[in-house]
């Protein structure tokens, strides 16, 4: 028991360092899937807020970091709708992905009539682009044509002014969107957007997607190259047994 608890002590302590030295505030994510769950069917919210997302027809496979989701055409990961996933002036989305094919849409993040984060089809230039419903979904703000089989980080980001886009962490694009943001109670969902093509698979992701983050704050460029080496570290989530998930290599070298 004491054990337990200077174990949570020492996490909870050390997320409070972390706070306040880090560039990216933890508190700040309003969801974060790693995918690095052994098995099962649920991929888990580690940003400790709960919005665990149901896995359909993706496999765990090796990862930019540890694990990822394989989508082959038809799968994706569904999250319900909450408060913080919603739409607001203060808002970033990002994601890694390892793209097989990239002949049609090719959706990383979408929530409908709010936000898009994906591949153009060939017919519209198959470039990367980010779309944020306020008034219409276009303008949308779109980057280069991303390579296949190559891991690749795309971020976007809104401030109630301007959407604006990073691959790779570098600034690839803005424009401006500024107006009365909508939100709606549809579900989060990565690897396809049924929203706008449900029931047809030309929408769905074809590779690997790593890392996805949804931030109730507008990243910067540093923010983002920091997000880029990886997010395990501000991740506060609570495992089922109660033991509270934080960087415990380093809580080890202060025992």
């Amino acid at each position: 028991m004491r054990i337990g608890n200077l174990y949570l002590t020492l996490c909870i302590l050390l997320s409070i360092i972390s706070i306040s030295s880090a560039e990216i505030d933890p508190t700040k994510i309003a969801g974060l899937w790693l995918f690095d769950e052994v098995g099962g069917d649920i991929a888990r919210d580690y940003s400790g807020k709960g919005h665990d997302g149901k896995i359909k027809f993706a496999q765990r496979v090796a990862g930019k970091f540890d694990k990822a989701l394989e989508f082959s055409g038809k799968g994706y990961v569904s999250i319900n709708d909450a408060k913080d996933l919603r739409l607001s002036d203060k808002f970033t989305m990002q994601a890694w992905f390892f793209a097989r094919d990239i002949d049609n849409w090719r959706q990383l993040i979408a929530k409908d009539n709010e936000y898009l984060l994906r591949i153009d089809p060939p017919a519209e230039g198959n470039k990367m682009s980010a779309f944020i419903k306020v008034g219409g979904w276009e303008p949308r703000v779109s980057a280069s044509v991303p390579a296949l089989e190559t891991w690749t980080h795309f971020s976007a980001t809104y401030d109630g002014e301007k959407v604006r886009i990073y691959v790779d962490g570098v600034p690839s694009g803005e424009i401006a969107k500024p107006g009365n943001v909508q939100a709606t109670n549809n579900p989060l969902e990565i690897g396809r957007w049924g929203g706008g093509l449900l029931g047809d698979d030309i929408g769905y992701f074809i590779g690997i997607i790593d890392e996805v983050a949804i931030f109730n704050s507008v990243l910067t460029e540093n923010d983002i190259l920091i997000s880029m080496d990886g997010l395990k570290e501000y991740s506060f989530a609570v495992e089922k047994d109660d033991k509270l998930t934080c960087k415990w290599g380093k809580i080890k070298a202060m025992l």
